[in-house]
């Protein structure tokens, strides 16, 4: 990914301390937010590396959980986003890898989440300057580059095929 000017470097407005793991990974969690068209029900989470290190400390969580509840890197209520989410119906758990199997990069997630009857696997990784990437999408690597100030719902719209749908109650998910 190619910083375009000087202001990628210098990170975008927005709330939390650093933009690797705060602005990145609301854009991660909104991806997830927007491509399953709401909140998920559901998210289990897993931090690796730097982010399975210091994601209470820098607020990693709360910006993922944040995005994941619709919220933009600028919005105050990220700090309040566990909190919002537990108002809100999104249950999550964290899990806190050292290593990601999938991408080498400190800055990487995987997010499982299920909203109804749908369901997406996505990774992702967190550059700095507000960028971040999406590299998996159910088990498939991807490369879709997202700036804190992309419109991430027009984004999606060339992936919502990644999205599983649960065949049946309790049922597997099919393509």
């Amino acid at each position: 990914m190619e910083f375009k000017s000087c202001f990628d470097i210098i990170g975008p407005i927005m709330v939390g301390p650093s933009s690797s793991h705060t602005a990145g990974v609301v854009s991660i969690g909104n991806f997830i937010y927007e491509l399953l068209g709401g909140p998920p029900g559901y998210a289990s989470i897993t931090l690796y590396d730097s982010f399975s290190e210091t994601h209470s400390g820098h607020g990693t969580d709360k910006a993922l959980v944040g995005g994941m509840l619709g919220m933009r890197t600028n919005d105050s209520n990220i700090k309040s986003a566990v909190e919002f989410a537990n108002k809100q119906g999104l249950n999550f758990d964290i899990q806190l890898q050292d290593y990601c199997p999938y991408f080498s990069h400190p800055n990487t997630v995987k997010v499982e989440a299920e909203r109804h009857e749908y369901k997406i696997i996505a990774g992702g990784v967190s550059l700095g300057g507000g960028l971040s990437k999406i590299f998996l999408l159910n088990e498939k690597i991807v490369d879709i580059p997202i700036s804190a100030n992309d419109n991430v719902s027009t984004l999606v719209q060339s992936y919502t095929s990644y999205v599983k749908r649960q065949t049946s109650l309790g049922g597997s998910y099919e393509d």
